[in-house]
């Protein structure tokens, strides 16, 4: 499964199409052969980085990969050979800031908005002229953590040299496969404790389509739940639950990577994260 630019229409597709997958893909025990192989979490050590900040800024980095999962397949590069170095000083995995699908980016080069680093570097340290600069685009440029989710299940399009249709799903096993052979691990931020929209009318409202009033939390007088910050779901009903549970598998089996990490946990139900253990 994926998506048209921006989620605007539903993209069906064979996942095992060899089209698909990255040479190798399949023999997935030689390709992570050079990964940590222990399940005790004392042995891991654990970086956090932004799939766009990676590279983005990377003249080392293949232009039109610059700030996209391919970055991390790249050889070679300042970005990759860091990675390799501190692979080589135990670093076990990499965790990657939200990679589903969200809403706050525009996914088409085009649409995004910028500004200009030359002028942003010929300003004096003191001026206010940057962050209002920065500011004026900020809801309209490629940057953001991503914990706005939209649709689950389906790899952002805006860190893909293409965001229409299945291209995303091939370039995203391309960088899980290019860590691996780095020897680290991939692990995903995953945002199941709430939505960036909700109700029958907004464009980016998805649940709430399928089955109204269902799977968002609401309180006694019918009013969104948002202690998460946004649009809180409801893990307590059975198909929320069943959502996270199938959501978290599809990851692991369709995308191979080795774990998760969950924001805000402590909105989510206990039997729901027992289950997904």
């Amino acid at each position: 499964k994926s998506l048209s630019a921006d989620g605007e229409r539903s993209h069906v597709c064979d996942l095992n199409s060899p089209d698909l997958k990255p040479a190798g893909w399949d023999d997935t025990e030689r390709w992570k052969s050079t990964c940590v192989q222990s399940g005790e979490p004392t042995d891991y050590a654990i970086y956090e980085l932004h799939v766009r900040d990676f590279s983005a800024m990377d003249e080392s980095t293949s232009w039109d990969v610059r700030g996209k999962y391919l970055a991390f397949a790249e050889t070679n590069t300042v970005p990759v050979n860091h990675l390799k170095s501190l692979a080589d000083a135990g670093l076990t995995h990499v965790h990657l800031l939200p990679t589903y699908d969200f809403g706050s980016v525009p996914e088409r080069v085009e649409w995004q908005k910028t500004v200009d680093h030359d002028w942003l570097a010929s300003l004096p340290p003191n001026s206010p002229d940057q962050q209002a600069a920065v500011a004026s685009v900020a809801n309209d440029d490629a940057f953001n953590w991503g914990y706005d989710p939209v649709h689950y299940g389906v790899p952002e399009g805006s860190y893909a040299t293409n965001p229409d249709g299945a291209t995303r799903i091939l370039e995203y096993r391309t960088m899980v496969k290019g860590l691996a052979t780095l020897g680290l691990r991939t692990v995903c931020d995953v945002v199941y404790n709430h939505t960036l929209s909700a109700g029958p009318t907004d464009g980016r409202s998805v649940l709430d389509k399928v089955v109204p009033g269902y799977y968002h939390r609401r309180d006694l007088n019918g009013f969104y739940e948002n202690s998460t910050c946004c649009n809180n779901t409801a893990s307590e009903n059975r198909m929320m639950e069943r959502l996270i549970v199938d959501d978290l598998v599809h990851w692991a089996r369709t995308y191979k990577v080795d774990g998760f990490r969950f924001d805000l946990m402590g909105h989510i139900m206990l039997r729901t994260m027992l289950r997904a253990k």
